[in-house]
């Protein structure tokens, strides 16, 4: 349980650098072969939206606002924002 929480960390502190660090492609001209069909969604505005979104968290948990998810962060934010057992979910 440890380790998934440790990762998820990682992740969320490593996805804003990833972000920054890759240079975005021009995107081609959408067709009928690439666009989306309705209501879908591109693989890189997929994974641009979860890069927002983790940025985001970081933001959210990072309450002095040095760039550095500390330990006691972490624990205050999961402490403030319980996860929903999978069991009430159902």
């Amino acid at each position: 349980m440890h380790s998934r929480h440790l990762l998820l960390a990682l992740g969320l502190v490593l996805s804003p650098a990833a972000a920054f660090a890759q240079s975005t492609p021009a995107s081609p001209p959408a067709d009928s072969a690439t666009a989306p069909k309705a209501g879908g969604v591109t693989r890189d505005e997929y994974i641009r939206r979860a890069q927002a979104r983790a940025a985001k968290r970081f933001d959210q948990m990072d309450t002095d606002h040095d760039g550095i998810l500390t330990r006691d962060e972490r624990q205050a934010w999961r402490q403030a924002h319980p996860r929903k057992s999978r069991s009430t979910e159902q």
